[in-house]
């Protein structure tokens, strides 16, 4: 169904009161408890990996605040061990709603599971859990990852005309976002018999590490490389780098490689603008927070809500850019 801060320390705060907030529209009335008697743990991944992480963590932070509810907000910086410690912590204070961003979509399963048996409900916000923690869980609010791989595939396909080695650039192991937008990449591509596949790597969502990773690729392919796909725009922009450099060395023929991302960040938008970068999926980190507080706090009114809530990500390329705004982050 389609709708339309902290590092390695607990934000906590009361944001707002009932009387000073509206109830939001999209609430059913009469309410089962005012607004600012919800308390929502918050365990996010790791905001400041990327700007798309630290925008969604300011936006949930400023969206609780309008609404008037308790947020309990921590960032486990990508670390597993510590998220499950976060997830404990949030269960000894009793929050109404647990919202979880898996670091890793299997080693979080244990701690989802000690959370629906103390009678908290789990909303998975914007990467998915491993199948067998669904049972644990409410909702999954965000992005369809496993269509966001299968979109740029599409888009890759459409860049080499068919034809073509590509290169790999993906986020990091273990993390679902990371799977499933590489497992949908493979599935668009794998119907076209032309496109190969030279290698991949993860880069772990990092744009220095893309940059390390994209410079190997061309050290070891050069003008093989026809295509480079990057699972985010923040790792794209570190292959980009890589790739201007080796065009103004002359290792590689400028222009040659077509450049496919996903989270369309600025630097993305703009080298789409400038015809460097082929194409890229549209995801905001402001409707992806916004979204999950939303259900959340639907939850906690105890108001049914859809087992998937995936926001909009459509492509974007030089063809129709001017649709979209340059992203915030």
């Amino acid at each position: 169904m389609m709708r339309s801060l902290s590092f390695g320390f607990v934000l906590s705060m009361l944001a707002g009161s009932a009387l000073a907030a509206e109830t939001p529209p999209w609430l059913k009335q009469p309410l089962q408890r005012p607004l600012d008697q919800i308390t929502i743990g918050i365990t996010q991944n790791n905001a400041g990996v990327d700007s798309y992480e630290t925008t969604y963590e300011q936006t949930i932070a400023a969206y609780a605040k309008d609404l008037g509810v308790k947020i309990v907000l921590l960032d486990p910086q990508g670390d597993p061990v510590k998220q499950a410690s976060q997830v404990q912590d949030l269960i000894a204070q009793h929050v109404d709603v647990m919202v979880v961003w898996p670091t890793n979509a299997k080693a979080i399963i244990p701690s989802l599971r000690q959370a629906h048996a103390a009678g908290i409900p789990i909303v998975i916000t914007n990467s998915q859990v491993d199948p067998a923690g669904v049972k644990f869980t409410v909702a999954y609010s965000g992005p369809d990852t496993l269509g966001e791989g299968k979109i740029a595939g599409g888009m890759m396909i459409q860049a080499l005309n068919g034809h073509g080695n590509v290169v790999i650039i993906n986020g990091k192991p273990g993390y679902s976002t990371a799977i499933d937008r590489e497992k949908g990449f493979m599935e668009a591509i794998k119907s076209e018999p032309g496109i190969k596949v030279l290698a991949a790597q993860p880069a772990d969502w990092d744009r220095e590490k893309a940059q390390s990773v994209m410079e190997d690729f061309i050290t070891r392919f050069g003008n093989k490389i026809d295509g480079v796909y990057a699972a985010d725009d923040n790792m794209g922009a570190g292959a980009l780098n890589a790739i201007r450099a080796a065009e103004q060395s002359g290792q590689i023929a400028k222009g040659h490689i077509k450049l496919v991302g996903a989270t369309n960040f600025a630097v993305g938008y703009d080298a789409i603008k400038s015809g460097e970068y082929y194409g890229s999926v549209v995801q905001s980190p402001v409707e992806d927070a916004r979204n999950a507080l939303k259900v959340a706090v639907e939850v906690a009114e105890g108001q049914s809500v859809p087992k998937l809530d995936f926001i909009q990500t459509p492509q974007i390329t030089g063809t129709n850019i001017n649709q979209f705004s340059r992203p915030v982050f």
